[in-house]
């Protein structure tokens, strides 16, 4: 029987009955309607607050929302950036509402304002951008304009949230403030009562007292320590009466407010467990390590999608997990609970579950749950993670509350995650390769040198007697033999490296360029750190580019596959290119400089100006590297008619000799050095890296170009190399280069190991609106060649195969030029281009066939196929743009 005390004062004594239960009455409406208001007022500014906190959410997604749209034209952008300007508009018309200060009322209309100005302008943007606006215009015009209206969303939400907080803290105070003018008043009323009758009083007033004591110290001790929300203690009253009423007020109003801070802080915590972690496996076993007791679990799984075709969600992370191995367990979308979740996009909570659903064991026993909950994990509208959660109790609503929140968060790390790890396992994967064309290189060096001591051998047989014809004539045939099988061991040779050659660029040629943009950092929003490794990435492709090239260069030589480009040279310019190119790196170690050229030399001469400058480059960049103090001379004159015997029957001959003060080579190494991977140091702790291929191929073009390279040297003070060459007499060879060949070879230059090529047509703004059609079974390569023509404001259509790559031509008549890769799986670059050749509307399309094989019938194939012309990978980007531009406008 509820016993309030009315009742009490009424049986104790008829005398104050009036006066107390008036007065107690009255005290117990206001303490009522002041726990009202306070209850009112907290919940209006909770409801402003989380409305305020989604508006900066949203602000942030519909940015975010603009910007993908602009950068890949997907429709599904554009209706999510509409849906969340919508959905922005009627959360500030609620809050406009809620809020009563006249302060706050501003910011809301200003709130308002912004983001109506935000839709006007991408309204007016969009319409331009799909229209003749130019991509990169949008692009300014969605940073100037745009993107300081959502900076300003969030620095006015922040702003209204911090005040929404402050007038939170300033009601409690208040509130504070009239329990105490409360206990004032019933201290007073007490004392009248006791006044009237002492004896009644004391007996009445004991026991008002006790429960008012426990209620004035837990209200003392919450003003005391404001900060300490955490421990607000609970209020035990042991009668059933109006201050009863009170303590309940008071203690549902104190687990409000623990379970909001419990709530935030539990965010807080998770968002800074994740620094650190590289590698999906620890993400989801941390995440679920601290996530299942933290909402009361007891059981709990990590799910995360594999594959794009199958898209299975695999169990990557438990926590008490007694089922089958890890990694078995998977779902697809649709099937099983988890599955389902995935399937709609939405958290399933399942009570009252079967006795044998699923069974939590421990050492001691095993028991079922009671509650499931599978929450899907969403990144940019898709799925990527799946979580399972079980509990012995049922999930309370602030549990399942904190769930939803930190779904938002885990999906962005994982996203993050799996970038990174991706990158990772291209580097791992680009390193192992290159470990395995060093093995081959390596084993073929030692097969060479075999072979190379059994000839030795033989000729000092044959010279030891005559008696020994027949068994040298056997062993002859034994060398011919082997000289056979050699010759088949170097085509097998030549094959494998065409083929690893293909391997190795085809994601090179996607690292270089994505590497290459990334260091750029034209978007700024990269740290100084992450440009530097950035920069690193692409200068060590660059040089594993320059390995694979001298690599297949000494192989071409070997096997005679190199054909020698005769053309009219100008000696000046060859000396300019050597002064562009190495002036930079030898003011870099301060070393210094010069080129002379003799006046009597003829202005022109007849060679392979490739072949020759590359013999130069090398010259020069070895004189560079083992040099550390000194100069650096580069001397262009006649040489002497009788120097060389194989150049006996020429006139004229002209020496390029390159001297520096370096550290020299001693006499009986000067022939070791011209061997392939030979150096004058060939110690594994050798102070200067490099392959040694480079004197190597330099002797071998010098020979093709009909001349020869001398060393004469002394340790410790320098060496000299001079290049001789013939100058031959050509009369009847074309003199004029085309205007294709120039574009697309253009002037190479060479600055701190940078490439520039600089085309003779570069002019960007003949490319605007142009449509390319790329075909290519590597997506990384469709991704980084659309990136850069996009930046041109082309148009990209593109396919992953030849068959695809015909249909969407077909579907795009208007499409100006082809870039076409060779090596496809079933239906090659080479049938792709026969195919289209054939049809006559497309006779005169220029093609443009990129391979990453680079052996020198592959060119030769391409043209005869029906290409326009031919380019290598990696691609240069400057030359790529420079032969398009070419072949656009012939």
């Amino acid at each position: 029987m509820r016993f309030t005390i009315s009742k009490k004062m009424i049986v104790g004594f008829l005398s104050v009955a009036l006066f107390f239960g008036g007065t107690s009455g009255a005290f117990f409406y206001y303490l009522s309607k002041v726990n009202d208001s306070y209850s009112e007022i907290m919940d209006r500014r909770a409801i402003i607050l989380n409305n305020v906190k989604y508006i900066q959410v949203l602000a942030y997604k519909q940015t975010s929302s603009l910007r993908g749209y602009l950068l890949t034209e997907n429709l599904e952008f554009m209706i999510d950036l509409k849906a969340e300007n919508t959905d922005m508009n009627k959360l500030i018309d609620e809050t406009s509402k809620l809020v009563t200060e006249s302060e706050q009322e501003a910011v809301v209309i200003k709130l308002g304002e912004l983001n109506r100005e935000f839709h006007t302008n991408y309204e007016e943007l969009l319409e331009n951008f799909e229209g003749d606006f130019e991509q990169e215009a949008a692009t300014d015009y969605f940073i100037n304009e745009l993107l300081p209206i959502g900076t300003e969303l969030s620095s006015l939400t922040t702003s209204l949230a911090e005040r929404q907080q402050i007038l939170m803290d300033a009601a409690r105070v208040e509130n504070t403030k009239q329990v105490n003018q409360m206990e004032r008043m019933l201290v007073l009323f007490s004392v009248l009562a006791i006044l009237l009758n002492i004896i009644i009083g004391l007996i009445i007033s004991r026991n008002i007292t006790n429960n008012l004591s426990k209620l004035t110290k837990v209200i003392n001790k919450m003003t005391s320590e404001p900060n300490n929300i955490m421990e607000i203690p609970q209020i035990e009253v042991n009668t059933k009466d109006e201050i009863y009423d009170i303590a309940q007020a008071f203690n549902n109003m104190a687990h409000s407010i623990k379970e909001n801070s419990w709530l935030e802080t539990s965010v807080a915590e998770m968002a800074t467990m994740y620094q650190g972690i590289h590698d999906l496996q620890t993400l989801g076993q941390q995440f679920i390590n601290k996530v299942t007791p933290l909402v009361g679990a007891n059981y709990g799984v990590f799910y995360v999608k594999h594959g794009t075709s199958e898209q299975r969600f695999h169990s990557i992370a438990a926590y008490a997990y007694n089922g089958r191995e890890m990694g078995e367990c998977g779902f697809r979308y649709g099937e099983g609970i988890v599955g389902q979740a995935a399937l709609e996009k939405r958290t399933i909570h399942l009570t009252d579950l079967p006795e044998n659903y699923i069974q939590i064991t421990s050492g001691v026993g095993a028991a079922s749950p009671v509650s499931l909950m599978v929450i899907p994990v969403e990144f940019e509208g898709e799925v990527s993670v799946v979580i399972e959660l079980a509990s012995l109790k049922k999930f309370k609503p602030i549990q399942v509350t904190l769930m939803k929140q930190l779904s938002n968060q885990i999906g962005i790390t994982v996203k993050s995650v799996s970038g990174r790890m991706q990158i990772e396992n291209l580097l791992i994967e680009s390193k192992a390769l290159t470990e395995e064309l060093q093995s081959q290189s390596e084993e073929l060096q030692l097969q060479h040198e075999e072979l190379t001591k059994m000839n030795e051998k033989l000729e000092e047989q044959y010279k030891s007697s005559e008696q020994k014809t027949i068994e040298l004539n056997e062993t002859k045939m034994e060398l011919e033999e082997n000289a056979k099988q050699l010759e088949l061991n170097s085509k097998y040779k030549s094959e494998f490296l065409a083929n690893m050659s293909h391997e190795l660029r085809s994601p090179l040629n996607s690292l270089l360029i994505l590497a290459n943009l990334l260091a750029e950092n034209k978007e700024g929003n990269l740290t100084e750190q992450q440009v530097i490794f950035a920069d690193t990435i692409f200068k060590s492709g660059n040089d594993l580019l320059q390995l694979i090239n001298e690599v297949l260069d000494l192989s071409k030589i070997e096997s005679g596959k190199i054909d020698i480009n005769l053309e009219k040279v100008n000696l000046k310019n060859v000396c300019l290119f050597a002064e562009r190119q190495f002036r930079p790196l030898a003011k870099q170690k301060e070393l210094k400089f010069s080129i002379e050229i003799d006046d009597k030399l003829p202005e022109y001469l007849w060679t392979d100006q490739l072949r020759l400058q590359q013999v130069i480059s090398n010259l020069l960049s070895n004189a560079i590297k083992f040099t550390e103090k000194g100069e650096i001379t580069m001397h262009v004159h006649h040489a002497k008619i009788a120097t060389h015997p194989s150049t006996k029957n020429i006139k004229t001959i002209v020496a390029f000799s390159i001297k520096d003060t370096g550290i020299g080579i001693s006499k009986e190494k000067q022939t070791l050095i011209f061997q392939a991977f030979q150096q004058g140091d060939g110690t594994t702790s050798r102070k200067y890296g490099g392959t040694g291929l480079g004197l190597s191929i330099s002797r071998e073009n010098a020979q093709l170009l009909g001349g020869e390279i001398e060393v004469e040297s002394v340790p410790g003070k320098g060496s000299t190399f001079t290049l001789y060459l013939p100058i031959y007499e050509k009369n009847n060879l074309q003199e004029a280069v085309s205007l294709r060949e120039e574009a697309a070879t253009g002037l190479e230059m060479i600055n701190e190991n940078e490439q520039e090529v600089i085309s003779l047509h570069k002019v960007d703004s003949l490319l605007n609106g142009k449509k390319i059609l790329i075909v290519d079974d590597d997506m990384r390569n469709i991704f980084a060649i659309t990136t850069i023509l996009e930046s041109k404001n082309m148009k990209i259509v593109f396919a992953e195969n030849g068959k695809n790559g015909i249909n969407v031509l077909m579907k795009n008549p208007d499409v100006d030029l082809i870039l076409m890769d060779i090596m496809m799986p079933e239906m090659d670059g080479y049938e792709t281009i026969s195919a289209i050749r054939k049809m006559p509307e497309y006779v005169d399309l220029p093609i443009i066939a990129l391979t990453a094989k680079a052996m020198k019938m592959d060119k030769n194939k391409c043209i005869e196929a029906g290409a326009s012309d031919y380019i290598s990978k990696p691609v240069f980007i400057d030359q790529l743009i420079s032969l398009i531009q070419v072949w656009l406008y012939r």
